[in-house]
């Protein structure tokens, strides 16, 4: 079990393929096995890829605090100085996009492109009025058929779904990794405040998310509650394109992995391409 030491603490990881370097970002209460049946695979075929246990998160040192996106792209950037990373693609998913895009603000030097999949951006959440989004009664069926009688006041109330959802899943009779990683899920949860920090701006304010230059990809699903972020990113980033992944949640890079593999591939080879031309032309040596 591969680990480094990373901004002070142990992070596992895990790297496949060879190539231009790319890293892997998961969302809050997930941990890398998210990337293993489809996503590393497929990109390890054209990339060298680095997937991380983020702080807390799988087989990585827990800590009390320290889960902003600010914490958590700190982290990011030890694990690429311990592992020899000096530039790399970076693939987020959820606040894991969140932390990928605070890195590239505070380490562009480091961040060849970003692929930014369905992340909320704390300091853009005023842009989503949960109130009127149109797939509001779709996500309340879907609460329902999970079991989970959730009060008005608590529909968008992420803290308390998250734990909610743990503890009715917890007692289900499930596979025994899937047990496992739920209650690590739960260990993260309950032992820090990964919740609550991760809902703070921590630093990547609006003027901050405008510096970004790097080539950006923000993909979205279509019934996605954030998905206004995506316009906002294309008009205010600079090299921001969009995809919107037809017939999808916040949840496709999961639930439909091979959609989210087929809107990043043509972004990603031709942001490979164009590192590759641009480490030539600075004279340095490229994978």
């Amino acid at each position: 079990m591969p680990k480094v030491l990373a901004n002070g603490i142990q992070i596992h990881y895990q790297q496949s393929g060879e190539g231009q370097d790319l890293v892997l970002i998961h969302p809050v209460a997930a941990d890398l096995s998210l990337w293993y049946l489809h996503v590393m695979p497929a990109l390890a075929k054209e990339f060298r890829v680095t997937a991380y246990d983020m702080r807390g998160h799988g087989y990585s040192e827990l800590t009390p605090s320290g889960y902003t996106s600010a914490h958590m792209a700190e982290d990011l950037h030890g694990l690429l100085v311990s592992l020899g990373i000096e530039r790399a693609h970076l693939v987020g998913y959820s606040f894991g996009a969140t932390i990928a895009l605070h890195c590239a603000v505070l380490y562009p030097e480091r961040v060849a492109s970003l692929v930014l999949a369905d992340p909320g951006l704390p300091v853009l959440m005023p842009l989503v009025d949960l109130e009127k989004w149109a797939h509001g009664n779709d996500y309340r069926t879907k609460l329902k058929e999970l079991g989970m009688s959730v009060p008005e006041d608590r529909l968008y109330d992420l803290e308390w779904l998250a734990l909610e959802f743990l503890r009715a899943a917890l007692p289900i009779g499930l596979r025994r990794g899937l047990r496992q990683l739920r209650r690590r899920a739960w260990r993260t949860i309950e032992d820090t405040s990964v919740l609550k920090e991760s809902q703070e701006v921590a630093g990547l304010t609006v003027e901050r998310i405008h510096e970004v230059r790097q080539p950006t990809l923000a993909i979205y699903g279509k019934s996605s509650p954030f998905l206004h972020i995506a316009w906002y990113l294309r008009e205010k980033v600079p090299s921001c394109q969009v995809v919107v992944v037809e017939d999808s949640s916040h949840f496709f890079t999961t639930t439909k992995p091979q959609l989210f593999l087929a809107g990043i591939w043509d972004f990603l080879r031709q942001t490979r391409l164009e590192s590759a031309l641009g480490a030539v032309e600075r004279g340095v040596g490229i994978r």
